[in-house]
């Protein structure tokens, strides 16, 4: 069958693979991807809490997991010690003396560069200060000193005694860029401009540029030196007093770095303070890294031109914009929520092991927070999104079809949108079909806006009826309406509620035609068709757009047999099957008809309506129709069908049956030529 204005079953095609509702979905989808990864992005690097978390990530694997590495060649660390300091009367400043002896000492080792990480800013014994000034002066090897500035809260007199003491050439700024958020060190300081524009590099930069290398020319974050083992630190180190015990042969060819190796002095956070001292409560560095073994890191780092552990900045972003795609992707999988948080959860565990065992391998710092953080955010978000419009639609569906569909058949619909699949089952269901009596004839008379006005109103009533019943309506054509019973949710007396639909619309349509307006217009009584059979049902059409509806020689039947009420004036025909199946009573024969298209005869009755024949004279119809197929009965059954005539002269079927018979023609198998 098919209709002139197929109701809304027809548009769910439409609703989910509607090219508008697509591309709007896919561009939130975009939306949440691109903001994802800008708020991951800019949050890391602007939040403090996040920046600290993944600073953190970074640091516990460089304390942990740093590869092993022999110890620099080149680099020697002195350190100033509490065994140092306890040779001199004073603590602090450091005897100039000792300082001028170890400085000429490696100048006769031939070192290959000094860094001097000691302030030189306020006098001490004269005669030494002399002579550590001379040594400065006239020193012949590479040499960057610690010099300090205002912004390091030296004093305007200290500030002088640095400048007349410390030689320009060889000034170095000495403080470390610390991060503001939990002071911990991680990048290399370039230097610094002075308030009068005097450029002053950083210690490890000047020295670097001094050996004939290139500074970096910016702050670059920092790579640590991994130790050779547990036990060994990455830079040879060396008690500054030692010195002279020590074969010069050692320090020939080295970069020297002079500095305090003193429990509260001098100490700054560095990732390796994360590392478990517990075992070792003598050692340093939970205090802090010495800021002349930060130096050494820095120098190592600029020596070997090595890179910084972090990936480019076009991977990192690229990292968290795929992550940020794999949330969405995780929402667009259509499996149990529990089984994609499993999933979810195992790829983070992947992606953060597999950041700490590149790191361990090849000393590279995967970005950790900020692709775990997109690619949470946008499955959160895709997802919140999608349980939402899952919410609309399901409101869209109630809302839009709950005036053609049933109740049931809603709940049935939302609750399992894989119902909108293209696919059909065969089932047993029966058919209802409506229409009205002359309505071509009236409405090519009628006012189309009175007209439209009161058809709104008769099929409004004609479908909720069925609807009420646990029907659903397919289509209307027209004046017609055709509706089912038993899908797409089981109604184990789907006939039964039919045939009570059938009756409630006949009664509906009796009190319809009493008001004015259908009066006015003519509006004709309702003829329903009723029959029970298997047939096919699921949704048929194309990709853009299909409707859920039987298909099958059932439906037509149920089609032809509504057609047969014009010929007996009758307003309800029932098949056979019907009947059985619903177990209706006070109904009548109408006969064995051969309807248009079929070979085989179908029994089909009819349900007059209530008061209409009284039970005696329905006994005795049922009667005269028996003898229809008893060639005996011939002349019984024709005084039959003339009793029965004169008795009810308003009963058109027995008036037709008697016309028939009179006529001479075989009534008990009546072949229709029209539908």
């Amino acid at each position: 069958m098919t209709g002139d204005c197929p109701l809304g079953v027809d548009f769910l095609g439409n609703i989910f693979k509607n090219k508008e509702n697509g591309l709007r979905r896919w561009l939130f989808f975009v939306a949440f991807i691109a903001g994802s990864s800008l708020f991951s992005w800019y949050g890391v690097r602007h939040l403090a809490v996040l920046g600290m978390v993944e600073r953190w990530l970074e640091d516990i694997r460089v304390a942990t997991l740093q590869p092993p590495e022999p110890q620099h060649p080149d680099i020697v660390i002195l350190t100033i010690t509490e065994e140092t300091l306890a040779r001199f009367p004073y603590r602090s400043p450091v005897d100039r003396a000792f300082i001028a002896d170890l400085l000429t000492r490696l100048e006769q080792a031939r070192a290959r560069g000094i860094l001097l990480d000691l302030l030189l800013d306020q006098p001490t014994e004269p005669d030494k200060d002399a002579r550590l000034k001379a040594v400065l002066r006239q020193f012949s090897i590479p040499l960057m000193v610690s010099y300090g500035h205002g912004e390091t809260a030296l004093t305007e007199a200290q500030m002088a005694f640095q400048d007349a003491f410390v030689p320009v050439g060889s000034r170095g700024m000495a403080n470390l860029i610390k991060d503001s958020r939990d002071q911990m060190v991680r990048w290399i300081h370039d230097g610094q401009t002075l308030p009068d524009g005097t450029f002053i590099p950083a210690v490890v930069p000047g020295l670097i540029a001094k050996l004939g290398g290139t500074p970096p020319g910016a702050v670059i974050p920092m790579a640590w030196r991994g130790q050779p083992d547990a036990n060994t630190s990455p830079f040879r180190q060396f008690p500054a007093h030692m010195l002279p015990l020590l074969p010069a042969a050692w320090f020939t060819g080295k970069i020297v770095l002079i500095g305090a190796d003193l429990p509260m002095t001098d100490r700054h956070r560095s990732p390796f303070l994360l590392k478990d001292w517990t075992r070792d409560p003598g050692r340093l560095d939970r205090f802090g890294s010495a800021g002349v073994v930060i130096h050494a890191h820095a120098l190592a780092q600029l020596l070997e031109n090595r890179p910084a552990p972090f990936l480019s900045m076009p991977w990192q972003v690229s990292l968290v914009v795929v992550a940020a795609m794999g949330g969405v992707f995780m929402v667009m999988l259509n499996i149990w929520i529990m089984f994609r948080l499993l999933i979810i959860f195992a790829i983070i565990l992947l992606y953060w092991g597999t950041g700490f065992l590149l790191f361990q391998r090849n000393a590279t710092l995967l970005p950790l927070l900020a692709p775990t953080l997109a690619y949470l955010l946008a499955f959160a978000n895709s997802e919140i999104y999608e349980r939402q419009r899952d919410r609309q639609q399901k409101k869209f569906l109630k809302d839009a079809f709950s005036k053609y569909l049933s109740t049931r058949f809603v709940d049935h619909l939302v609750n399992h949108q894989e119902f909108l699949a293209r696919r059909a089952q065969r089932r047993e269901m029966t058919f209802l079909f409506t229409d009205i009596e002359d309505f071509t004839t009236m409405s090519e008379k009628a006012d189309p806006e009175v007209m439209a006005e009161q058809m709104n109103s008769y099929l409004d009533g004609v479908c909720n009826i069925c609807l009420k019943n646990g029907g659903m309506v397919v289509d209307l054509m027209g004046d017609a309406v055709f509706a089912m019973f038993n899908a797409p949710v089981d109604i184990p007396d789907h006939a039964a509620k039919a045939v009570m639909s059938a009756r409630e619309i006949r009664s509906f349509s009796q009190h319809f035609l009493t008001s004015p307006q259908a009066r006015a217009l003519g509006f004709g009584r309702t003829r329903i068709g009723i029959h029970t059979g298997i047939a096919q049902v699921g949704n048929f059409g194309s990709t853009q757009q299909f409707k859920y509806t039987p298909l099958g020689d059932a439906v037509n039947i149920a089609a032809r047999i509504e057609g047969l009420n014009k010929f007996f004036s009758t307003d309800i025909c029932i098949s056979d099957a019907s009947v059985r199946a619903s177990g209706v009573a006070h109904i009548r024969p109408l006969g064995h008809f051969v309807l248009k298209g079929k070979g085989a005869a179908l029994l089909v009755h009819e349900i007059p309506a209530e008061g209409k024949f009284d039970p005696d004279y329905l006994d005795r119809f049922r009667q005269a129709f028996s003898w229809l197929t008893d060639a005996a009965q011939s002349h019984a059954v024709l005084a039959a069908f003339e009793a029965l005539a004169r008795e009810h002269v308003a009963d058109p079927c027995a008036a037709w049956y008697l016309e028939q018979l009179r006529q001479g023609r075989d009534c008990s198998r009546v072949v229709m030529t029209s539908k």
